[in-house]
């Protein structure tokens, strides 16, 4: 189970069975599935511990810190621009908006700590 978590491989072959399940499930739940929800939104939690790992064995030290630091200066960001440009904050708004970025952050960060894994190690 540990090289599940720990080796790239493995790491996608668990993104790989969790999309199948999600896909499942959607497929089986659609008339109760939320409207807006996507395969990418499970997504971010995996790929912050995965990024952990991967970043640990190439460099020795991790880059999860440093990424969940900028996800809170991502939604305080997010914060700010949404009560100065529209003058309110909607949560459902903000808490979408907030995800999705979330979303796009960490799947870059680990394609990137993907890649240095491939370069660092080989």
């Amino acid at each position: 189970m540990r090289d599940l978590w720990t080796t790239w491989y493995g790491q996608l072959v668990f993104l790989a069975a969790i999309s199948m399940i999600i896909l499942g499930a959607k497929r089986v739940a659609h008339r109760v599935w939320p409207h807006g929800l996507r395969l990418l939104d499970f997504w971010p939690p995996f790929l912050i511990v995965f990024t952990h790992f991967l970043t640990l064995q190439a460099t020795d030290s991790s880059l999860a810190p440093y990424e969940v630091l900028s996800l809170m200066i991502l939604g305080i960001g997010l914060t700010l621009i949404e009560a100065v440009e529209r003058g309110e904050i909607l949560y459902w708004r903000f808490f979408k908006l907030c995800w999705r970025g979330a979303e796009l952050l960490t799947l870059v960060v680990y394609i990137l700590a993907l890649g240095s894994h491939f370069f660092l190690t080989s």
